[in-house]
């Protein structure tokens, strides 16, 4: 199955799925560490830290601030989300900002991770339920964070992916094989999604054109 955007969130949910599953298996919630890089689908580019506490939603693959790690900080299901090349947290300020801090200042720092209906991930501020992690079009981090009553819910949905896999790559091997053969402007819009499109790119044939091959035959 080629891997994109769209299918990956299915993907999440069943993986989702069998954690809580083994969970309620062992009767334990056991404290958990993981790279990852955090996908926001609004800004349709990778959540960075840098070294100056500014947090951002516009890293591409090759961007060595995009790796966070994910902790599990105690039985209560609470995160915290720690820039490893920055060594900061991200964390909410008194206008509640996303910022990058030195040290884990304890709830303003901590987040529940919740699964939206199309599978993405959201995360909650431990310190106040009503605000979530999230990013404009632009990158910027959501002044305020808006609730999910927000016009565009998007940015506040998340894919996780490991540090070390890349989806172009894993595309690009099955191209190889024979397996996938896509050109690439379908390589830009996969890793782009909401890039609006360009006069250059093919669209999908209308009704008309479709009704009129079909009586006349293909040209």
């Amino acid at each position: 199955m080629r891997l994109t955007l769209y299918t990956l969130p299915k993907l999440a949910v069943s993986a989702k799925l069998l954690c809580l599953l083994m969970v309620v298996i062992c009767g334990a919630v056991p404290s958990m560490v993981r790279s990852v890089r955090l996908y926001n689908d609004c800004a349709g580019r990778y959540v960075r830290a840098d070294t100056r506490g500014r947090v951002f939603a516009d890293a591409d693959e090759s961007d060595k601030f995009q790796n966070l790690t994910i902790r599990s900080t105690d039985f209560s299901l609470k995160l915290t989300i720690f820039g490893e090349e920055s060594k900061r947290y991200l964390c909410f300020n008194k206008k509640w900002k996303i910022v990058g801090s030195l040290r884990d200042r304890g709830p303003m720092c901590q987040f529940y991770e919740e699964m939206a209906q199309n599978g993405y991930s959201r995360f909650r501020s431990a310190a106040d339920k009503k605000h979530f992690l999230g990013f404009n079009r632009r990158g910027r981090p959501l002044k305020g964070s808006p609730q999910v009553k927000s016009p565009n819910p998007k940015c506040l949905n998340f894919l996780k992916f490991d540090a070390e896999f890349s989806i172009p790559d894993f595309n690009a091997k099955m191209a190889e094989g024979g397996v996938i053969n896509h050109s690439l402007y379908r390589e830009r819009l996969l890793f782009f999604p909401n890039r609006p499109r360009t006069t250059s790119e093919p669209s999908q044939p209308t009704h008309r054109l479709r009704h009129n091959r079909k009586k006349y035959g293909n040209p």
